[in-house]
Order: structure tokens, then sequence, then C-alpha cells
């Protein structure tokens, strides 16, 4: 799911009590693709996506790996936790690792994202091609209200099938 070439901010692109769980997003999807904007080689295994609402605001979401023979195996790609905030009609993903010890202190990873059909596809800005910190969340949103849809901004699209519901 993230890639460290993926924009990070230690503020959301939302606040949290504005999000709300959207029964659609849950399931289990399986990546079908990527589109590497940064041609950095990003190089994505066969897995699932398996998002879980966690309460009426926050989604759990952990990748799990297909092994050889096409099974889930629970090797740890990682457990994540999330919201969704708008900026217009663009839901953006506000996406945070959850490490142990850790709790709150990751940086949000930020994805645009768009749900047409059983397909999901987000995206994530370069953040070898954008240097900008940001120091609150109106200076997140204001860079993504002008450069949502700058393509040359993208590290990635990855795209996912829903394979199965909740």
């Amino acid at each position: 799911m993230a890639s460290c070439n993926d924009l990070s901010s230690p503020y959301p692109a939302g606040k949290l009590c504005r999000s709300y769980c959207d029964d659609s997003l849950a399931g289990y999807w399986e990546f079908i693709g990527t589109d590497d904007f940064s041609k950095n080689g990003l190089s994505i295994d066969s897995h699932l996506l398996v998002i879980v609402p966690f309460n009426k605001k926050e989604y759990l979401i952990q990748n799990l790996e297909f092994n050889d023979s096409e099974k889930v195996s629970f090797k740890d790609l990682g457990i994540f936790k999330g919201f969704i905030s708008t900026i217009g009609k663009q839901r953006i993903a506000n996406i945070q690792m959850l490490v142990p010890g850790e709790e709150n202190k990751n940086e949000y990873l930020i994805y645009p994202f768009n749900l047409i059909g059983d397909t999901l596809s987000f995206y994530g800005f370069s953040s070898e091609l954008i240097k900008q910190e940001f120091h609150s969340t109106c200076e997140l949103r204001k860079f993504l209200k002008k450069n949502i849809e700058n393509k040359s901004l993208f590290s990635a699209i990855r795209r996912y099938k829903k394979k199965y519901n909740k």
C-alpha cells in the first residue's frame, strides 16, 4: 500500500471529526496494477488490501500477501489506520502506519482516491518532487486544492478490484 516515495505530512488533510465510513470501501481488495508516474520502478507484489471499518469515523487497513500457491498468507506488510477527508468532491485517505509504542507519532500518508464500481484507485504524490513541509492541515489542504489533479506530481496510481465483501 505505502511507498517510501509517497508524500507524508505530520498533519492530515482534514479533521477526523468530519470523517465518515463508507460501507462500499469495506472488504478485500486485490491489487491489479499500477501506473508509475515517478519512473522509479515501483514494484508491488500481488497482495490483498483489507479494509475494515473500525468505528464510525476510521478504518483499519492491512496488506496480506499471496504466497506461490495463490493462498493468502499473513506476511507482515503493515497494518494501518485511516480516515476520509474531502476537498470538493475528491475524497482523500489519511493513512497512518500502526507501530507498537508509537501511536499517533507517525506521519500521515495522503492518498486521494476514487471508487468506480468494484475498482478502487488511489494515488500518492511524489515526495521526491514535493519538498514543501506542511505546518498545518490548512497548509496541506491549500497545496492539495492547487495540485489535486497535477499528474506530474504523482508517484503512482494503484488499482484494486474488490475480491470479497466485508
